[in-house]
């Protein structure tokens, strides 16, 4: 007799949330394009905005009733407002099992003072105050994504920290949280004006990228699946902060290393490792036109280096 597939509900913000603006939605749709490839080990639930019904195979509905029909849940939103956060309790009280991390793990990540104090004894942190410091700094609201609210210098009002501005490479390293950390991928961030337009994929690096980014996943339990940590390579790398959430690299993951993010987590949820190589190197940067992801005016572009 076949056996019964577990049902995964997996939930992306920027398409079954609000409303965003079209330039940020995309990376959105593309992360979203990325979790269908779950439908290879379980049965997919979901829902979208009324605008993704002829672009997603899944109707309208909500969150409280795919919870309630589920038995496994997968979450991207943002930290802003907590909504990670939310989302992430949500999901613990319905009793169903969470491929993300713990919603007490989130609520440090979510707040960059909060991870600063966990991490600044275990790696290498830029300073960080509550009040102007005394050298290059930028300002940054302590719960934010994507580089939004940051600026160079000047006062640093309630709800914002002030961070030494770091000059250096930006990478970020995806990582697989549980009873090991694993390795996924070493990714360079293309930023402008503090903020992220894309990313090369693998980046050049070295081992000390890697040994920063576990010994500051380690200092914060409950972290769990995947974790991305934004690192800045200087004379040493610098970690800057920790996202427990999927990040954007994944949507190549499958082109780059002929593996899906999906196809990484089964076969380590099977207890099955995996060698993960690549297999090409890309830059991807948000555009126009048609694209590797391609919503409304705006894509997200591939090209082979």
């Amino acid at each position: 007799m076949k056996m019964r597939r577990s049902k995964l509900f997996i939930y992306e913000h920027g398409v079954c949330g609000e409303k965003i603006p079209d330039e940020i939605a995309i990376e959105g749709v593309a992360m979203f394009k990325s979790l269908l490839s779950f439908d290879r080990y379980f049965d997919l639930i979901s829902f979208v905005r009324d605008d993704f019904l002829s672009v997603f195979p899944f109707g309208s509905g909500s969150f409280k009733e795919c919870l309630e029909i589920c038995d496994k849940a997968i979450v991207v939103a943002p930290e802003d407002g907590f909504t990670l956060l939310n989302l992430t309790k949500e999901i613990e009280k319905a009793g169903v099992e969470n491929l993300g991390s713990s919603s007490k793990a989130i609520e440090i990540t979510s707040d960059k003072w909060k991870t600063f104090k966990k991490i600044k004894d275990k790696v290498a942190t830029p300073k960080t105050s509550l009040k102007p410091l005394d050298c290059e700094y930028v300002v940054k609201p302590r719960v934010s994504c994507g580089g939004s609210g940051i600026r160079v210098g000047g006062d640093v009002p309630e709800g914002f920290l002030a961070q030494e501005l770091i000059r250096g490479k930006p990478l970020s390293v995806s990582l697989y949280v549980d009873e090991e950390i694993k390795v996924l991928s070493i990714n360079e961030q293309i930023l402008e004006n503090f903020s992220y337009k894309g990313g090369v994929v693998p980046a050049e690096y070295n081992r000390d990228v890697v040994e920063a980014a576990i010994s500051s996943v380690e200092a914060i339990d409950g972290l769990k699946g995947y974790v991305g940590v934004d690192i800045i390579l200087a004379e040493q790398p610098f970690v800057i902060e920790i996202n427990a959430r999927l990040t954007t690299p994944v949507i190549v993951f499958e082109y780059v290393y002929g593996m899906s993010y999906a196809d990484i987590v089964w076969n380590f949820m099977n207890g099955r490792d995996v060698e993960i190589k690549p297999k090409r190197r890309v830059m991807f940067y948000k555009g126009y036109g048609n694209g590797f992801v391609t919503y409304g005016k705006h894509s997200i572009i591939l090209k082979n280096l």
